[in-house]
């Protein structure tokens, strides 16, 4: 993987790909991997690395193709290998906005009566065909002061963490499969795990529930919301108000873990293609959005489960939409 330097224009692209693919989580590795495997020159850019949101989970039970469970970022290395293996090219760029360009922004001969202008922070790309692979982030939970602790004591990742709460007291908010996997890695380090949610149950599925009941470092409180957070340099507490009794308990806390929800990473095709209220990329059957040539996978899709092997099969699926895409007659 390569970073790139210098600084792009706002004129035509400095290159052009048949496949673009921006987004190198399992959606966006599987697709690169598929595009260049049938023959498309194709780049695959991310901002950060490889893996996406699976790269900070401690180990993946089901990730397709490997019969042991696997460690997230260690995941994204397989597939990365897969991918420039294929042939796929890979680098590391931010992605400020793709743009539709008709011939004349790009080269009438490569693009053929339409394509996209990618414009990264580094150089602007051209392509012929678009996979968005944006992934998603973690929610917040929206509160006072929330940005300011952000990495000094909230989190997202308890496999990422989780050491640095060794014998402290921790609080999970959610209720999802999530917030009880995290919180079982977190009940490994911390001496007290409590986990927060709306319901009156968890919606997590019945074994994780189950494990971390069975640890008796870890607790629940359901019916009740996380309404602010304090401390100075580092978290030092949490406020929880009770849905069941209106009251409000303030916790001691030196970490605090949200797992509310993704928020999808669509910022940089918005006005490109339609997105339903979720912020999330319409598509139809074959995973194509609204225009012509630009296909999107993974949790940035409408209509998703945001499971990993809904995110692979979606980047085979694209890939395979992409390459009919650039075979058809124009």
């Amino acid at each position: 993987m390569s970073g790139e330097g210098g600084a792009s224009g706002a004129g035509g692209p400095d290159e052009v790909f048949d496949v673009i693919v921006v987004g190198a989580g399992v959606a966006g590795l599987t697709a690169a991997a598929a595009t260049a495997r049938g023959g498309a020159r194709t780049l695959l850019l991310d901002r950060l690395g490889v893996g996406g949101q699976v790269s900070t989970v401690e180990n993946v039970a089901n990730a397709p193709g490997f019969d042991e469970p696997i460690a997230g970022y260690d995941l994204g290395v397989e597939l990365l290998e897969v991918a420039e293996s294929a042939g796929a090219e890979v680098a590391l760029d931010e992605v400020e906005a793709i743009e539709a360009a008709g011939p004349a922004a790009i080269d009438e001969a490569v693009v053929n009566g339409g394509g996209f202008v990618v414009r990264a922070a580094a150089r602007s790309l051209g392509a012929r065909a678009i996979v968005i692979a944006t992934g998603s982030t973690r929610r917040a939970l929206g509160l006072v002061g929330e940005a300011e602790l952000e990495g000094r004591g909230i989190s997202h990742c308890a496999s990422c963490d989780g050491p640095f709460f060794r014998e402290r007291r921790v609080v999970v908010v959610g209720g999802g499969d999530s917030a009880y996997d995290e919180a079982l890695v977190l009940a490994e380090h911390a001496a007290d795990v409590l986990v927060v949610h709306t319901g009156p149950e968890p919606t997590a599925r019945a074994t994780a529930v189950e494990n971390l009941r069975a640890r008796p470092n870890a607790r629940e409180l359901p019916n009740a919301t996380v309404t602010a957070v304090r401390g100075t340099e580092r978290v030092e507490s949490v406020t929880i108000s009770r849905h069941d009794t209106g009251q409000e308990v303030d916790q001691a806390a030196d970490g605090l873990f949200v797992y509310i929800g993704l928020q999808p990473n669509s910022r940089p095709i918005a006005g490109l293609v339609d997105l339903d209220r979720d912020g999330r990329v319409v598509v139809d059957a074959g995973l194509q959005t609204s225009r012509q040539g630009a296909f999107a996978a993974g949790d940035v899709r409408s209509g998703t489960a945001a499971m990993l092997a809904e995110s692979a099969t979606d980047g085979e699926s694209a890939a395979a939409s992409a390459l009919e895409f650039l075979r058809a007659p124009r």
